[in-house]
Order: C-alpha cells, then sequence, then structure tokens
C-alpha cells in the first residue's frame, strides 16, 4: 500500500513549536504597529495633499493591516499556518519570510 502524496507532505513539514508560535506572533504584532503607523502617516499626507499616489498607497498599507489582523485571528483560532488553498502545513522557514501568508509556496505558484 502506498501513502498518499498530501499525506508524505504533511508528515514532511512538522506543527509549529511553541516558541515559533511566539516568534510569529511578536513578528506579526510588529508589522500591525508598523502598518497602523504608515497609515496614520499616510492618511495626514493625504488629507493635506490629496494625492494620488497617496490614496494609492494608504489603501495598500490598509489591506496589508487587514492581512495581518486576519493571520493573529487564525494563529488565536488554532488555524494559523495551514494553507488555505490545499490545506497543508506551511514551514517556519516561509510563515518567518511572509508571516501574513495565506498559501504555501505550491498553491501561489
Amino acid at each position: 500500500m502506498t501513502t498518499p502524496i498530501s499525506s508524505a507532505v504533511e508528515t514532511a513539514v512538522p506543527p509549529l513549536t511553541p516558541r515559533q508560535r511566539i516568534a510569529l506572533r511578536d513578528l506579526l504584532h510588529q508589522m500591525w504597529r508598523d502598518h497602523v503607523r504608515d497609515i496614520t502617516t499616510l492618511a495626514v499626507r493625504f488629507h493635506e495633499s490629496e494625492e494620488p499616489a497617496v490614496a494609492a498607497r494608504l489603501a495598500h498599507v490598509r489591506r496589508k493591516l487587514v492581512d495581518v489582523e486576519a493571520a493573529l485571528a487564525r494563529l488565536d483560532s488554532g488555524s494559523y499556518g495551514r494553507c488555505d488553498g490545499c490545506e497543508r502545513r506551511m514551514p517556519f522557514e516561509q510563515l518567518e519570510a511572509v508571516p501574513d501568508g495565506r498559501y504555501c509556496r505550491r498553491c501561489r505558484g
């Protein structure tokens, strides 16, 4: 009997350790603070100048903040670190590089 590919991949990526979860939560909190600071700065600039480029950047940073908040919610619910596409665990190194990422390298393509 052969092992399905998804099971083999699943066992190849270990679950996050408590220390890794803490490190990722710290990274996400830092990202959250950075995005809030950037939103505040950009909002002031936009209201002073109403430049379209500033408005576009402000919208982008707001979307990034939503992504970070969603990642923190997944961390709290226990679903963090699973790909939204294939539901496989993502490696710590990938999550460390992109803590608010929702897709594994394979699904992100």
